[in-house]
């Protein structure tokens, strides 16, 4: 596995990211998104660590993101900084082996910046990307609805507050909505609304495109617990559901 580290991205000081690279060639690059309510989180520690050697060995790069979060940041500059993020690390990795294919991966406030990303698609088109650019979304326990801290911080509700507005990625779905594939993972003792949120979205999605490539994927636990859970052969649930997805 090769390694480069606190890789600066953007002028921002906290906007970096940790690339892994396989020993190999040819590698899709999975580009991620970490959780954390966007008021805090971290690109690096134990468990990301244990998933970035797990996807280097199936011969994947992984990209871990840092990017900009309350109180230092508004709406949408964590937004603006995955997509800068994500066009980064496309070109990073262009002449260390890649095929050219990235997935966005999210857990999280990370997974609700990747179905925003997906859906409003103006943050990756302002950085030269295309939504058909990006050859999967794997989406760990998104809001489907606005963010709830989104929704404390910039419009003073309550964080139980249920709304779809410019600040929910279902705001931007429509008949036009297209995407290659996608993988929602719940939860059956998640967040309050979590998981009734995420059906809400894919029965939508697929209301709009019948033959949209979307699944789920309920998991027995709690929010984003598959991470630190493994399969019955004792491998990580949470690369086992990547990797089986990835490869259809």
């Amino acid at each position: 596995m090769r390694k480069f580290l606190d890789v600066q991205y953007s002028e921002y000081e906290e906007t970096l990211v940790d690339i892994y690279l396989p020993d190999t060639d040819n590698f899709t690059t999975v580009v991620n998104f970490h959780g954390g309510g966007l008021d805090h989180g971290a690109k690096s520690g134990p468990t990301f660590d244990i998933l970035a050697k797990l996807f280097t060995d199936r011969g994947y790069a992984l990209a871990s993101v840092e990017y900009r979060k309350y109180p230092n940041a508004k709406y949408p500059d964590f937004l603006v900084d995955a997509a800068k993020a994500t066009a980064f690390v496309k070109n990073y990795v262009k002449d260390l082996g890649s095929n050219g294919k990235i997935m966005i991966m999210g857990q999280s406030a990370g997974a609700w910046m990747s179905l925003m990303l997906c859906f409003n698609q103006e943050f990756l088109a302002n950085e030269g990307i295309q939504n058909e650019d990006i050859c999967g979304w794997f989406i760990d326990s998104a809001q489907t609805t606005s963010h709830f801290n989104v929704l404390q911080q910039e419009k003073g509700l309550h964080k139980l507050a249920q709304r779809i507005d410019e600040f929910s990625p279902m705001y931007y779905l429509g008949e036009d909505t297209k995407f290659s594939k996608m993988m929602l993972v719940l939860y059956d003792q998640d967040m309050p609304c979590r998981y009734e949120q995420n059906q809400l979205f894919y029965k939508a999605v697929l209301a709009y495109n019948p033959e949209a490539d979307i699944e789920y994927r309920l998991v027995s636990g709690r929010h984003c617990s598959a991470a630190k859970q493994c399969n019955e052969k004792g491998e990580s649930l949470y690369a086992d559901l990547f990797f089986d997805w990835a490869k259809k």
